[in-house]
């Protein structure tokens, strides 16, 4: 997922991740404790600047494949079919919060039974097997449409599934799967929905079985689809009001603000305390951290990396700071499909150019002020695990503008530093540019970015200057992170939509949907996540998961930027149940809860 962001691998140390689903699950509330709880209140969130949840149905397409839109707003309300995100701050299934056991394999890991928990919808109806089955039905039969699907995996690698009774659902696959694999990258993108309720295909229309139908499910996906993108109806459509989370959204506004009030009716182990959660919506990260200064309005929210120097005085107005540590990596994306510009990001060595002019440990020191470390590939660094390999952390292009100067002469450019450096050896073999790219082709791109984060615009303003070392002029502009994650769908030349060049919309991704680090809803072919259109038979195994992030660290699908910690959170100290905050970002606040 785009943070504010397999098949055939051979996966290596993935059995750790099982042991850890059932030796390290939390306690129901995984709470930090302090005071005597009292019921009831309202907490209140600040959103990331510039950034609004604005899609609750929650099959969705990569326009708004975002944290924002999933893990802090659409699963307080409609939860998945496991829960990733421990007591202890992995990265892992916690069975206790998840709405199935964990999942059984057999025949060769090719069978996967599932049982299903007891919970309930807010209407008071259980949820159940034909849940499930509806969000498979809408999933085969609308698969394009889904930002998390690739070709070849699910539901390509579903054979059939029979619902034994309203618990219990076995899936038959194609083949035999790597069970952790399979529950973490595929099963984790399950979410049951409220077949007697959504299965409709208007709002006046009557509730039916049109999902078991290809076309059926077609004209349901629309109208759930239509319904979604009503934002002014968030807070009033009886479609959003049948939940199974802790948490039912009551009042939304377009600029971003969203009131949840607790269910009542939620059967999972953590009952909310408060009364109601609130998230508050923030155009910059000044705006933001200025009200965070002038009183108690905000209850959870983040100081800018440019402001930690004040980390004390809000320390003397009630707040406790904690840095957040996400599961993913952070980039910029180069559209492979441009007209102009994708023949030449298309030659490697030219990525490889613009890597070694990313002086990532200067970011760090600089815009970060420190909060972050350097990333140069797929698989995330922190929070420790046994993934990262040192090839990858080291960096097999780091900053040295001399390499870039280097690899572009020798491919037939005439660089020319604080100038624009043009190809004078146009065509294919060594010395050359490479096919497609014209004699006196400059290397000038342009890249827009999003606005609201002082960081991300002092990074960028650093960037263009460290790429005019080698000749490459950066044309920049900024928008606002919800029009820059709309452009991000897979496009091809002849497309209107393709015509970006560069996107940086400040951030990166988050493993949560699929929270196994082996990218291929990043860069699969065909992967409806993969917008920069970036495609390599390579990526797609066999081989181990070093040799993958390895080969990507080389390749440089996406340009890598420093890993910043998701946020430097302000929390007030009479708020108590929010730690550990989740490795893949979700909220709980069903945890909360203020003392007396």
């Amino acid at each position: 997922m785009k943070r504010r962001a397999r098949v055939g691998l051979a996966l290596a140390a993935i059995a750790a991740l099982t042991l850890l689903a059932s030796a390290c699950s939390s306690s129901p509330s995984s709470s930090t404790s302090g005071g005597k709880p009292a019921s009831g209140g309202t907490a209140t969130f600040a959103e990331p600047p510039g950034v609004t949840p604005n899609y609750i149905f929650p099959m969705l397409t990569a326009a708004y494949y975002s944290v924002a839109n999933i893990e802090e707003f659409q699963r307080l309300s409609f939860r998945s079919l496991y829960w990733i995100g421990n007591g202890k701050g992995q990265p892992v299934v916690d069975p206790a919060l998840s709405l199935a056991a964990l999942p059984v394999y057999s025949d060769n890991d090719s069978v996967v039974t599932i049982h299903l928990g007891n919970y309930t919808w807010s209407d008071g109806q259980p949820v159940t097997t034909r849940d499930v089955a509806f969000w498979i039905n809408l999933l085969e039969a609308n698969k394009a449409d889904f930002a998390a699907y690739i070709p070849g995996e699910f539901p390509d690698n579903l054979k059939s599934y029979k619902i034994v009774n309203s618990k219990t659902i076995v899936l038959t696959l194609t083949g035999s799967f790597n069970p952790t694999w399979f529950t973490y990258d595929q099963l984790t993108q399950i979410t049951p929905l409220p077949v007697q309720a959504w299965d409709k295909t208007s709002a006046s229309g009557p509730v039916g079985n049109y999902d078991e139908t290809p076309s059926g499910a077609k004209a349901v996906f629309n109208f759930l689809t239509a319904q979604s993108k009503d934002v002014a109806t968030y807070g009033s459509n009886p479609l959003w009001k049948i939940v199974d989370g802790p948490w039912k959204l009551v009042s939304y506004q377009s600029d971003g603000y969203a009131k949840f009030a607790a269910n009542m009716n939620y059967a999972g182990p953590s009952k909310p305390r408060l009364n109601y959660f609130v998230e508050l919506p923030f155009t910059t990260d000044t705006a933001e951290f200025n009200v965070l200064r002038s009183g108690n309005t905000i209850n959870y929210g983040y100081m800018p990396e440019t402001d930690s120097s004040q980390a004390s005085a809000l320390a003397s107005q009630g707040y406790t700071e904690e840095q957040w540590q996400g599961w993913g990596t952070t980039y910029f994306l180069m559209n492979f499909h441009n007209p102009k510009t994708g023949p030449i990001v298309a030659q490697a060595y030219v990525r490889q150019a613009m890597q070694s002019l990313i002086d990532e440990p200067a970011f760090v020191r600089g815009p970060l002020e420190g909060f972050g470390h350097t990333n140069y590939g797929p698989v995330p660094a922190l929070p420790s695990n046994p993934y990262s390999d040192a090839y990858e952390t080291k960096g097999p292009w780091p900053y040295s503008p001399k390499t870039a100067v280097r690899l572009l002469s020798s491919h037939g450019w005439s660089v020319k530093p604080n100038g624009v450096t043009t190809c004078t050896s146009p065509g294919s073999g060594a010395g050359h540019c490479g096919p497609g790219i014209a004699a006196g082709t400059p290397l000038t791109f342009s890249l827009e970015f999003g606005s609201g984060l002082l960081v991300t615009s002092e990074e960028m303003q650093a960037l263009k200057s460290d790429f005019s070392q080698a000749g490459i002029q950066i044309n920049l502009t900024s928008a606002p992170f919800d029009t820059i994650i709309s452009l991000l769908n897979p496009c091809t030349a002849a497309q209107a939509s393709c015509s970006w060049q560069m996107l940086n919309y400040g951030g990166g991704w988050t493993y949560g949907v699929d929270p196994y680090p082996t990218g291929d809803q990043l860069f699969e072919t065909g992967s409806g996540s993969n917008a920069s259109n970036y495609s390599d038979a390579t990526v797609h195994g066999p081989g181990t998961l070093t040799s993958y992030e390895n080969y990507m660290a080389d390749q440089i699908p996406v340009l890598w930027m420093p890993q910043p910690v998701y946020q430097i959170s302000e929390i007030a100290t009479n708020l108590h149940g929010a730690l550990p905050q989740s490795p893949i970002e979700s909220l709980t606040p069903e945890n909360w809860y203020f003392t007396k």
